[in-house]
């Protein structure tokens, strides 16, 4: 991945009460897929029962993003772990759903 893509997504882990949060911000897309799953799945591998995927900062998503959230989800469950999202009303959301992959997750709307 060259340095110019690399800035359009930014993925910062952060811990909160009862879970721990991979904040994205910018656009996921083919340009910078797997840092959201790279992050997600370190913290599985660390035994991390609850990993939310905060999406409030991310203007944008295509299919491959899709997909790597897919992968997250599949990689908790099979760990016996819980990936969730928190997202905002916007094209981020309105994606997920036109996808029909909305109903596939927990969303959360309770975390800081």
């Amino acid at each position: 991945m060259s340095a110019p893509f690399e800035s359009l997504l930014t993925v910062e882990v952060r811990e909160a009460p009862d879970c721990t949060l991979v904040c994205a911000a910018g656009e996921l897309d083919l340009a910078v897929c797997g840092k959201v799953e790279h992050a997600v799945d370190a913290l599985l591998d660390a035994g991390c029962p609850a990993v939310v995927v905060d999406l409030r900062e991310l203007t944008f998503i295509d299919s491959s993003g899709v997909r790597e959230l897919l992968r997250c989800r599949d990689a908790a469950h099979a760990r016996g772990a819980r990936v969730a999202l928190a997202l905002s009303p916007g094209p981020v959301t309105r994606a997920l759903e036109v996808c029909a992959v909305l109903e596939l997750f927990e969303v959360r709307d309770d975390v800081a």
